[in-house]
């Protein structure tokens, strides 16, 4: 298939072949560390629910309830807690599913092939 370019002239390479190419300029370094710091970010607004999630099972909660162990939850606990969460979607779902799909994405870059290495020789 022939591609044209808007001003009508040749196009380097097609689509195509230009989604296959090696990509030498991906710095490996870099895009692990921009991993890294969404998926650290990732886990501080994850904890940060679970903790608001927290509060609303202790707010209420009779003495038989210790909310660092779930295994002393009751109905009502789970349900303050589930309520919290659904309460708390909207402030933390749009940024964690961002978060998310930047990770992937980023960790498809990371998976390209790299360029193969000028030999010394």
């Amino acid at each position: 298939m022939t591609y044209v370019t808007p001003g009508g002239g040749p196009p380097g390479a097609s689509p195509a072949l230009a989604a296959t190419k090696l990509h030498p300029s991906l710095d490996r370094r870099q895009l692990r560390d921009a991993i890294a710091v969404r998926r650290q970010r990732l886990a501080e607004r994850e904890a940060e629910l679970v903790a608001a999630c927290e509060r609303a099972v202790a707010y209420g909660a009779g003495r038989h309830i210790r909310v660092d162990d779930r295994a002393t939850w009751d109905r009502a606990a789970w349900n303050r807690y589930v309520d919290a969460a659904t309460q708390l979607e909207p402030d933390f779902m749009p940024e964690m599913l961002g978060l998310i799909r930047e990770i992937e994405r980023l960790e498809r870059l990371a998976a390209l092939p790299a360029a193969p290495q000028a030999s010394a020789g």
